[in-house]
């Protein structure tokens, strides 16, 4: 079983209270040519709120309750460059974790100015000018959730060697590029290897025999450490036969597209692995459509409401959740002591992730969803 649904429980409490701030428009989809198109998010802090961090930050909504948010930083302003894979509902979730360190800060008399950027569809290129370009624009720290790494680290040692930090988040790390840390899942590879044994044990004792691959962004690590999971499990069971592999390039539409031209082709396709969050959306819409709800086994990746709706009619049978929160709310929290000179509390932090299956649904939506 995957890490801490407890954690995931608890984290869920505080997005709720903030869902509303992330819900559409926190993501600039402006071009990557300058930094300056992204939305700019300035926190002034309130006046004659506590002197001490053990005073003022409100950890109670945090997953991790050991996390040391009691830091008092060294200035009044940090300027924070965030730039990320695609504008998408996942990074909204992250971002409500970016919001909830930022009014932290706020409460210590500090303020966070931070940009908040990605293309609408997944772009390396336009990454790699986004980080270029924001290397000239005085901010004191660029944080990447990396798109691809053969593209996005040259970028990365280029922004360090101009003297700008660079931390890392989200979704893969480039620990050789020189940057000041990562938070965020660590682990891709085993995420889609859970999810794959999940789906795999479910399919040998239903006695289904047909698999297929369905993924995401080419070159994305994330997603290509997944799909090496699911390769790599799939073979420990020889009765299990991977039919076809398909790209769909993160959008719903596409992996919707994909699945009926499977439910056509393979009659007997008894199971399809999904390695982000649009796809087995998509997977699952189509199977339902073609009225085999239940009759496939279908495991994919996070929290989308469709997702969670799919997963507690039995029409997804496992989804692996990451703790989104954290991903934001521990970014800037480093980035705040390394631009001070000091040490990151880790060098890695891995927030963690926990398989869902029917009987969580329910909770997850009532944690995340609710009015």
């Amino acid at each position: 079983m995957k890490r801490k649904l407890v954690s995931l429980l608890l984290v869920g409490a505080m997005v709720l209270a903030m869902v509303g701030c992330s819900n559409g428009g926190s993501s600039d989809s402006g071009s990557g040519d300058d930094a300056g198109s992204a939305d700019t998010k300035t926190e002034e802090p309130a006046a004659d709120e506590g002197n001490t961090a053990t005073e003022t930050a409100d950890t109670s909504g945090l997953a991790d309750k050991d996390y040391d948010t009691g830091y008092q930083p060294k200035k009044d302003t940090y300027k924070i460059y965030c730039t990320y894979k695609l504008v998408h509902d996942w990074y909204d979730a992250i971002e409500v974790g970016v919001k909830g360190a930022v009014e932290d800060m706020k409460a210590k008399g500090v303020t966070i100015d931070y940009e908040w950027y990605a293309p609408v569809g997944a772009d390396a290129n336009d990454q790699v000018n986004s980080i270029e370009t924001a290397v000239g624009q005085g901010y004191d720290m660029i944080l990447v959730d990396v798109n691809q790494e053969s593209l996005t680290e040259p970028a990365v040692k280029t922004a360090i060697d101009n003297g700008v930090k660079v931390g890392l988040f989200a979704s893969a790390d480039l620990p050789n590029s020189g940057r000041s840390f990562f938070v965020g899942n660590n682990d891709n590879y085993g995420d889609g290897a859970s999810i794959a044994e999940a789906v795999c044990e479910k399919m040998k004792e239903d006695g289904k025999k047909q698999i297929a691959f369905l993924s995401g962004t080419i070159g994305a690590t994330s997603h290509e450490d997944r799909l090496q999971a699911f390769k790599d499990t799939v073979e420990k069971y020889p009765d299990i036969e991977v039919v076809d592999e398909q790209r769909d390039d993160d959008m719903v539409e596409n992996a919707i597209s994909i699945t009926e031209a499977w439910l056509q082709a393979y009659p007997d396709l008894g199971g399809i692995l999904c390695n982000n969050m649009s796809n087995p959306v998509g997977a699952c819409q189509a199977v339902a459509d073609a009225g085999k709800a239940g009759q496939i086994v279908i495991g994919g990746m996070d929290h989308d409401l469709r997702t969670l709706n799919y997963l507690a009619d039995g029409t997804l049978y496992v989804a692996c959740i990451q703790n989104c929160y954290d991903m934001g709310y521990k970014a800037i929290y480093e980035a705040v002591r390394v631009i001070d000179g000091e040490a990151p509390t880790q060098d890695v932090t891995d927030v963690g992730s926990s398989l869902a299956f029917k009987d969580d649904a329910q909770t997850y939506i009532d944690l995340l969803f609710s009015k």
